[in-house]
């Protein structure tokens, strides 16, 4: 990767303009509004490769839009051999460029808050930004069918995020105690078997009276909870007669004294308060604000 200076050789006016409405005057990294689309972001044309293959370095599929400020920071970015953990070539599928600079930081200062991560970061990204990367790092083994192994976690009783080696208290697989946290886990992993099943994304945002929008973030907030949807019935959290708990280990019906499976999968919840979902989209991306989450489980002071 080249410097900004570099990078920032002009492309031809007709093919800039193009890439920015193809975008929507939207910065990929971070979300930020050009002023064609009401916002007051400086955008630039940012070249993804230098010499690509089988295309010029021009050609509008080597072009992407991004911020002054996320440009600057693309350019210094660690090489992908000094992340902390090994990434397949399948991940990218999933993963932005900020991700390494999280995971790097993760190595660094981890277990950290969402707000401590943020604030470590080099790029302008609020703390709900972060989270939603977070997620998606948690998550990356349920997101990409090649990976096997979980490399984000987060301590179900501290909300702190670190690499799976930092975080002794996984929050992976474990069933809220607390019913509005647990609601919201529930309606997190209906939508991602929904969107699995390659139901209509529109649909279910009806459904469910959510934004689109929502329902990205939802699948991504289930892929790394990956609650036991299984072992939960409507009826309060009991296991059913044949189903896995929250560690993950089956449970047959005459396995024992059934109060004695829900004590158990009771002692396993992260005992979290949690509010109902709120949509990032009301955010607006230049004011850099967390929005009031469900999943707001640590301070961000």
């Amino acid at each position: 990767m080249t410097d900004c200076e570099e990078c920032h050789e002009p492309v031809d006016a007709a093919t800039r303009a193009a890439v920015l409405e193809k975008y929507e005057y939207r910065c990929q990294a971070c979300g930020r509004r050009g002023p064609e689309a009401g916002g007051l972001a400086t955008l630039h044309v940012h070249h993804i490769e230098r010499d690509p293959d089988g295309m010029g370095e021009h050609d509008p599929a080597n072009l992407t839009v991004l911020c002054r400020a996320c440009h600057s920071w693309v350019h210094q970015q660690p090489p992908v051999d000094e992340v902390p953990v090994e990434l397949l070539q399948e991940d990218w599928t999933e993963l932005l460029r900020q991700d390494l600079e999280i995971l790097q930081t993760l190595a660094a200062v981890g277990p950290a808050t969402t707000g401590e991560v943020a604030r470590a970061l080099s790029v302008d990204l609020s703390p709900w930004a972060v989270r939603e990367r977070l997620w998606v790092l948690m998550g990356l083994d349920n997101l990409v069918q090649a990976r096997d192994e979980q490399i984000v976690d987060q301590d179900y009783k501290t909300g702190e995020w670190g690499l799976t080696g930092q975080v002794v208290r996984s929050s992976r697989g474990r069933v809220p105690s607390d019913p509005e946290t647990l609601l919201q886990r529930i309606e997190d992993e209906y939508v991602r078997r929904a969107l699995d099943r390659d139901c209509d994304r529109g649909a279910i945002a009806a459904v469910l009276d959510i934004s689109e929008r929502a329902t990205f973030y939802k699948r991504e907030r289930a892929c790394a909870y990956d609650v036991p949807l299984d072992a939960i019935d409507n009826r309060g959290g009991r296991p059913a007669d044949d189903a896995s708990d929250a560690r993950g280990e089956h449970v047959h019906a005459g396995d024992g004294d059934p109060s004695v499976t829900q004590q158990q999968l009771e002692t396993d919840t992260d005992g979290v308060s949690a509010s109902r979902d709120a949509d990032p989209s009301e955010e607006s991306p230049e004011q850099g604000q967390p929005v009031a989450t469900g999943e707001e489980v640590e301070s961000n002071v």
